[in-house]
């Protein structure tokens, strides 16, 4: 019994245990691995390339301010933009230059000067207009002139004074035959003297380029100087102002006062020949050889200097200036002051200057081959010339060279550093041979052959840019103060006008 029941029990727990599922073996469950996903990179911005020079877009040029307008009570700038939103004026404008050269009329577009002065206060007749130039040079509009178009006007082909004229008009011009005026030839802005035909011509001193400046501003009188001797003629307010701006001369007197005007030697050459102002005008063996320089008050007083010690002398100047002030009413319109002169010899309030030589008309033929100015020498026998775009090409010796205007000065070279230079100013060179129309580049050489280009324009603006002398006659050497060392040729055999 005992026997049988442990089988019995032995059997159920094997039939049990049987029917139990069997464990399947442990499997780890499939995983799916984790997809990595390599972000994808963000591309670098590509770099600008850089600017080679600056770009200036037509909309951020016109922008730019390019005109100053000085009222009595408020300042205004314009930009190209702004002054092309002002009532447009066009006309036909054309010059006579004082060589008496004619520059054929152009249209021309721009803002009277008229309208520019209504926009800070407007004009009475006590009141004119001064304009300036990027370089300084500046010269002055009377009322009569703008309101009016007081001006003499000239045949634009036979360079004949007219009678009678069609109205002319004062702008500040920023277009020429519907496009933007030639920076370098004109700058941005020129003042021209315009009427509505091509029949005429105004005086070249009226016509400004690189205009900047307006100011609006008291009106001083106009007046005539008369200058009289182998020659009489006559030079008005406007062009002694011009003749300043160019020939600017200083003097300071005992109190420190500043008298700015043109050395009295400047205007001698005006009378002292048949040339004016044409290449170099005055007549320095002349002065040498000696005559009688009298300057004339308003009311006969006058006095006399020796036309050698006037001649080249920095320090005698016909002053129309006094620390940038018209003179007073006792010495309007032009003081005779300078070093060496007694209080007695400083005439004010000047109406001539008479030089005694004998007149054109009592000169004989032969005298005046004897007296005329030499012709230019030939540039392919002479050490130095000026040729290319001039009305004249020249050679230069060193004693012609002597015979012109010879300053020193002190100068920084770019590498050598600051020394004494002794030479003649490049402006009285350019004035000599007579620059032409259009040109706008110096080609300087050297006698090794070594070439350099300048900007005219920038050597114009140095006053102080020579023709240096050395240490060798006849050897020159280029004096460019602000301007790269390699405008400072050594050895300069030519300047080519371009």
């Amino acid at each position: 019994m005992g026997l049988k029941f442990f089988i019995t029990l032995f059997l159920l727990v094997f039939v049990l245990a049987a029917c139990q599922q069997t464990a399947a073996p442990e499997v780890e469950a499939p995983v799916d691995e984790p997809v990595v996903v390599e972000p994808t990179a963000i591309p670098e911005p590509t770099a600008l390339p850089e600017p080679t020079e600056e770009v200036i877009t037509v909309e951020e040029e016109d922008q730019t301010p390019v005109l100053e307008l000085i009222g009595p009570d408020e300042t205004m700038s314009f930009s190209i933009a702004e002054l092309k939103k002002l009532p447009a004026n066009k006309g036909m404008a054309g010059i006579k230059s004082s060589t008496g050269k004619i520059t054929l009329p152009n249209t021309f577009t721009g803002v009277t000067l008229q309208d520019l002065a209504d926009l800070v206060g407007g004009l009475d007749e006590t009141m004119g207009i001064n304009i300036v130039a990027e370089d300084g040079y500046s010269i002055s509009y009377s009322f009569d002139q703008i309101m009016n178009g007081n001006y003499i006007a000239y045949n634009p082909v036979s360079g004949d004074e007219l009678k009678t004229h069609d109205p002319l008009t004062a702008i500040i011009a920023y277009e020429m035959n519907g496009e933007p005026l030639n920076v370098d030839m004109d700058g941005r802005l020129r003042l021209v003297i315009i009427s509505d035909l091509d029949n005429q011509v105004t005086d070249g001193h009226w016509s400004i380029k690189w205009v900047n400046k307006v100011e609006i501003r008291p009106m001083i009188m106009d007046w005539v100087l008369a200058v009289d001797g182998a020659i009489e003629t006559e030079i008005d307010r406007a062009s002694f102002e011009s003749c300043v701006s160019c020939h600017e001369a200083t003097w300071t007197d005992d109190v420190g006062q500043v008298w700015k005007g043109i050395e009295l030697w400047r205007l001698m050459g005006y009378a002292d020949d048949a040339v004016k102002h044409e290449g170099w005008s005055y007549d320095v063996k002349l002065a040498k050889a000696g005559y009688d320089v009298h300057v004339v008050a308003a009311d006969g007083y006058e006095t006399s200097v020796w036309s050698d010690d006037a001649d080249r002398n920095h320090e005698w100047i016909v002053a129309m200036l006094v620390d940038d002030q018209p003179l007073d009413e006792k010495n309007f319109p032009l003081k005779f002051v300078g070093t060496g002169l007694e209080k007695k010899q400083m005439v004010g309030a000047i109406a001539m200057v008479k030089l005694l030589v004998p007149s054109i008309e009592e000169t004989t033929e032969e005298e005046l081959v004897e007296e005329s100015s030499p012709p230019p020498l030939d540039p392919s026998v002479t050490p130095f010339a000026i040729i290319g775009m001039v009305n004249n090409v020249t050679g230069f010796t060193e004693e012609s060279l002597r015979d012109l205007e010879v300053v020193t000065i002190t100068a920084d070279h770019p590498k050598s550093g600051t020394a004494e230079y002794e030479g003649v100013r490049l402006s009285e060179l350019f004035e000599l041979v007579g620059i032409k129309d259009g040109a706008t580049t110096l080609v300087i050489t050297a006698d090794d052959g070594f070439s350099a280009e300048v900007s005219l324009a920038d050597v114009m603006a140095v006053p102080d840019c020579l023709l240096g002398f050395t240490e060798t006659p006849g050897k020159f050497k280029m004096v460019m103060p602000g301007l790269p060392s390699s405008a400072w040729v050594k050895g300069v055999i030519s300047i080519e006008v371009k």
